[in-house]
C-alpha cells in the first residue's frame, strides 16, 4: 500500500517551519504521553508511545513491541496528541523491535484520509488475477487491495478508461477457514487511475449483494487474523 494514499498534507507555514513547530512542541511536552498510529497492509495500528529523547531534529519514541514491528515494515507512522492543530506523520529513521524503540523524523501536518473511509481497505495475498470487463473490451490484473465498497487492481498495459466507466470484475478469494475459493463477479464503477508508469492503479467504486458481503466480510476479516499473527510471530 501507497503510504501517500492514506494521508494528505495540512502545510500550516512551510514544511521545514511546521517540522521545527512540531519538534519543539514534542521537546516542550517529554512525559506527556502520544497516540502512536501506523498502517500495515492496509490494517490500522494504534498504542500510546512516549519520548526518550528530542535531539537535532529527530525524535526518539517508546513504543510498544508489536507496532514495532509495523513500523520497521512501514517505515513511518502518524502521532497524535490534543497538542497539534492536526495529525503529524513522521518518517521512521531507526527502530529496533527488541528494544522497543523507534526514532522519528520529518514530521509534517496531516489528515489521516484512511480514516474517512466507511470501510476498512486490506491488502490481498497472493494477489488474485483479475479480470475487467469494459465497454473498451476486457483487461487483465491483480487486485491488490479490497474493501466492501471498493477495489484496487494494478494493471501492467495501460488502458484510456473515462472515469465512471462502468464495467464488470470478476476474480476469487480463499476462504482460509474452508480451504477452498469463492468466485466473485461485480459491477464497478472507476473512480480514477494513478501512477503514471507501471503497474497503474484502477480505483473502483463496486456494489455487493448480501451474500457476497458477506462473503467478502469473512475474507477480509481472515486477513486481519493473518495478519496480526504475522506481527506476534515478529516479535518472537
Amino acid at each position: 500500500m501507497n503510504i501517500a494514499d492514506l494521508y494528505s498534507t495540512r502545510i500550516q507555514k512551510s514544511f521545514d517551519e511546521d517540522h521545527a513547530e512540531i519538534v519543539s512542541i514534542l521537546a516542550a511536552n517529554q512525559k506527556k504521553v502520544f497516540k502512536l498510529i501506523n498502517y500495515y497492509k492496509g490494517m490500522p495500528f494504534s498504542y500510546p508511545a512516549t519520548i526518550a529523547a528530542v535531539e537535532r531534529g529527530s525524535v526518539d519514541l517508546n513504543v510498544k513491541a508489536e507496532q514495532a514491528v509495523t513500523i520497521e515494515l512501514s517505515r513511518s507512522a502518524f502521532i497524535r496528541s490534543p497538542l497539534f492543530k492536526h495529525d503529524v506523520f513522521a518518517q521512521a529513521q531507526y527502530v529496533n523491535v527488541k528494544k522497543q524503540a523507534a526514532v522519528f523524523t520529518k514530521f509534517s501536518y496531516v489528515e489521516i484520509m484512511a480514516e474517512r473511509r466507511n470501510f476498512i481497505r486490506m491488502e490481498s495475498e497472493p494477489k488474485p488475477n483479475t479480470i475487467i470487463e469494459t465497454p473498451l473490451g476486457i483487461i487483465e490484473g491483480k487486485l491488490y487491495d479490497l474493501s466492501l465498497s471498493g477495489l484496487n487492481i494494478s494493471i501492467q498495459d495501460y488502458c484510456p478508461l473515462e472515469r465512471d466507466t462502468e464495467a464488470t470484475i470478476q476474480f476469487k478469494l480463499r476462504d482460509i477457514e474452508q480451504n477452498q475459493e469463492f468466485k466473485v463477479s461485480v459491477p464497478a464503477r472507476l473512480v480514477t487511475i494513478k501512477d503514471s508508469s507501471r503497474p497503474y492503479q484502477y480505483i473502483f467504486t463496486i456494489s455487493v449483494d448480501k451474500m457476497l458481503e458477506r462473503q467478502m466480510s469473512k475474507y477480509i476479516f481472515q486477513r486481519q487474523l493473518e495478519i496480526i499473527r504475522e506481527i506476534k510471530d515478529g516479535v518472537c
